[in-house]
């Protein structure tokens, strides 16, 4: 059987996805902008995001789903998240990328949703495409229910693809990866067919090197 894994962000969809949930949420929520205050610690390694590691990364979205949304009850982002979701289906899809899902889903491939976004708004993204397998960063909570941060480390780079092969072996034979972004060369080269989508620059100048298909949607 055919494996078709899909990134998320920029993949799927044309922008990001997270910063846009942490912001819309902050628009329909003006009372909580006091919250971006507990954003000054984390402004150090903000500035080196770019090339910043796995750990600092996670800490920097830690720092920022914490000052967006900590302590919201789960029910309020439940209901945010499903809003969230339905907008970015109605808006942001790629239109060469979701024909390609739909491709697999008509020949009956096993469909996975890999991404470093929050299963809060993923999984319910996921639901609207018919996805049913989602592997992903996945938010905490605290003993009253109200959010604390994230549970367990960041779905990307090599984490991404550890969880990956935890669902499906750690063979890549039968599988076709879908990514736009060089966090994801471990996932692309362990597949059997990997597919760079409208490609950052650092992943376009890996593409020869790595075999990798190039479709621009």
């Amino acid at each position: 059987m055919t494996v078709a894994v899909f990134d998320l962000d920029e993949t799927l969809t044309g922008r990001d996805s997270f910063r846009r949930f942490l912001t819309g949420y902050l628009r329909r929520h003006p009372g909580r902008v006091w919250r971006l205050l507990l954003l000054v610690p984390a402004l150090p390694l903000a500035a080196s995001l770019p090339r910043a590691g796995q750990n600092r990364r996670t800490r920097i979205k830690q720092a920022m789903l914490k000052a967006f949304l900590g302590g919201t009850r789960r029910a309020e982002v439940a209901a945010w998240s499903a809003e969230y979701a339905a907008f970015v289906a109605d808006t942001d899809l790629r239109p060469g990328c979701l024909e390609a899902l739909r491709g697999h889903q008509a020949n009956g491939d096993r469909v996975v949703l890999a991404t470093a976004s929050f299963d809060v708004y993923v999984e319910p993204l996921a639901r609207r495409l018919g996805i049913d397998e989602v592997v992903c960063s996945r938010v905490a909570w605290d003993a009253a229910g109200r959010l604390a941060g994230i549970d367990g480390g960041n779905c990307r780079d090599h984490e991404k693809l550890r969880r990956v092969r935890a669902l499906l072996g750690d063979d890549g034979a039968g599988v076709i990866a879908y990514s736009d972004s060089h966090a994801d060369l471990p996932l692309l080269a362990w597949a059997e067919t990997g597919i760079a989508v409208s490609p950052t620059p650092q992943l376009a100048s890996r593409v020869g090197e790595l075999g990798l298909t190039v479709r621009d949607w």
